[in-house]
């Protein structure tokens, strides 16, 4: 549609066009038609033929295929030439509308090579007769014409294609703002639903086992300030303002451990470098273990740049999901890499790795 649209404005522009410097030139096309060599109806007819042609190649050019559009602008040269020579190279400006059309048809080399050869057999025929009077202001206008016309065409296509990039970036801007968006909203909730599920199945099996109010009303308690937490994060998220650490992860993996019945082990001192995201490593792993590994043990090691967790559960199977998925991506685009194997004794070991900040701080 946007195509069909795009040549018929060409088509009006281009006929408006021919028709205004036709008028413009009325009286000199009445001066070449006396002076042409043909009989009139065949001069009326040849001028005819000429203008319609000149002014329907600039918008059947994108419809043709390139020998088409070369076969079209030689056809309309030789007849523009031809009315020339029937008339006389006082005449030459005739030209200036064939090599006008083919500007806008032909590639920039073509355009201007058939231009010259325009020139130089106009200026050859002047010689050759005598007429000389007068022709260098008109060479030098049909080819200011020729080559004003044939930089305006390229520089609206530059402009188009611009249009177009710009168009393009934005709207994988879009695509991208999305994609991290969606991301961060997944490795937010997923763990903190998580967390939520687990300690709400604690605090029932406590009262429906022991009935024991205070260690169930402690998991509601802490229940309570997890989703208090959640919802901030999500607030976070949405404002762009949300920040994720590793030395938080290890604390939120400990309370999201110990309400799963897993024990914990992390390091005694949390290395600086590449903390967003090894942070969020330390959060994926963790929510599988939680969710899926039915593991009773987890050992999470750190060092410049990287992050390991360790489990003791079942590793057979392990199928990446939209999670890992996305934090494989998120580390990419840090330059690091997720590695995913068996654990020494059965489970699975999380590694992720990151290059270390130039200044060995936060990224």
């Amino acid at each position: 549609m946007g195509q069909q649209q795009g040549t018929v404005r060409t088509a009006l522009l281009a006929f408006g066009l021919t028709a205004l410097f036709t008028a413009l030139l009325w009286r000199e096309w009445e001066r070449a038609a006396a002076d042409s060599a043909l009989p009139w109806g065949a001069t009326a007819a040849a001028l005819g033929a000429y203008l319609v042609g000149c002014a329907a190649l600039p918008a059947a050019a994108p419809l043709l295929g390139r020998a088409a559009r070369t076969g079209a602008c030689a056809l309309l040269l030789v007849l523009g030439c031809g009315l020339v020579a029937a008339a006389g190279p006082q005449h030459s400006w005739i030209t200036m509308f064939a090599l006008a059309a083919c500007a806008t048809a032909l590639p920039l080399a073509l355009s201007l090579g058939a231009t010259a050869l325009v020139l130089a057999g106009v200026g050859a025929a002047a010689l050759a007769t005598g007429r000389t009077e007068g022709q260098l202001g008109g060479l030098v206008v049909i080819a200011s014409v020729s080559v004003a016309v044939a930089l305006a065409v390229r520089l609206t296509e530059a402009n188009a294609e611009l249009r177009r990039g710009r168009d393009q970036a934005a709207q994988l801007a879009v695509l991208r703002e999305r994609e991290r968006f969606s991301r961060d909203l997944h490795d937010l909730l997923g763990h903190s639903l998580t967390t939520i599920v687990v300690k709400a199945g604690a605090g029932r099996r406590i009262l429906e086992a022991t009935g024991d109010t205070v260690r169930a009303a402690a998991e509601l308690r802490e229940l309570e300030d997890l989703g208090r937490r959640s919802l901030a994060e999500v607030r976070g998220a949405v404002a762009g303002t949300r920040r994720v650490t590793l030395a938080g992860e290890l604390l939120r993996a400990g309370a999201a451990l110990s309400s799963a019945g897993v024990g914990l082990r992390t390091p005694a001192e949390v290395p600086s470098g590449g903390d967003e995201a090894l942070g969020y490593a330390v959060r994926e792993a963790v929510t599988n273990v939680v969710r899926h590994a039915g593991a009773t043990r987890v050992e999470i090691s750190t060092g410049p740049g990287w992050v390991e967790v360790r489990d003791d559960g079942c590793a057979e199977g392990v199928v990446p999901g939209t999670g890992l998925s996305g934090l494989e991506r998120r580390l990419a685009e840090r330059g690091g890499a997720l590695t995913l194997s068996p654990s020494p004794g059965g489970g699975l070991t999380v590694r992720a790795e990151v290059p270390p900040d130039e200044d060995g701080g936060r990224p």
